[in-house]
């Protein structure tokens, strides 16, 4: 991949549709510590309503709108050319992830983060019962 601050490790390809910024998708993502300490929430995000925890916490399943306000700038610039069913697996450095910031309890600061994205459906959000 041409950016960088991100490297792909894994990438099976979907057949769905190519992946647009400013739509919505149903997604599973998983966030790693560079050292393999999985990364844990106690509450999904995303679109709240549609939004659920597996794995204890280490995956989160839900709706999420592709921009730069929902994704860190390496998930963003990590998912270009993805299709929906495809899943791709990112080492994304600290400047394009949670920066000298982190987040409290959960990165630490200047983290490098792995990442583990799978796109399983496009979502009309103009149908509530898709």
């Amino acid at each position: 991949m041409g950016t960088a601050g991100i490297r792909i490790l894994e990438d099976q390809p979907g057949d769905g549709v190519e992946i647009r910024r400013q739509r919505t998708y149903r997604l599973r993502l998983k966030l790693w510590l560079n050292q393999g300490d999985a990364i844990c929430w106690e509450r999904p995000w995303g679109l709240i309503d549609r939004a659920l925890l597996e794995d204890d916490g280490a995956t989160l399943v839900t709706d999420l709108r592709i921009d730069r306000e929902h994704l860190v700038a390496g998930l963003f610039r990590g998912i270009e050319g993805m299709r929906v069913g495809g899943r791709r697996k990112l080492k994304i450095s600290p400047h394009l992830a949670y920066g000298e910031r982190g987040i409290p309890g959960k990165i630490p600061p200047g983290a490098v983060i792995i990442a583990e994205i799978e796109f399983i459906a496009e979502r009309d959000m103009g149908n509530p019962n898709e």
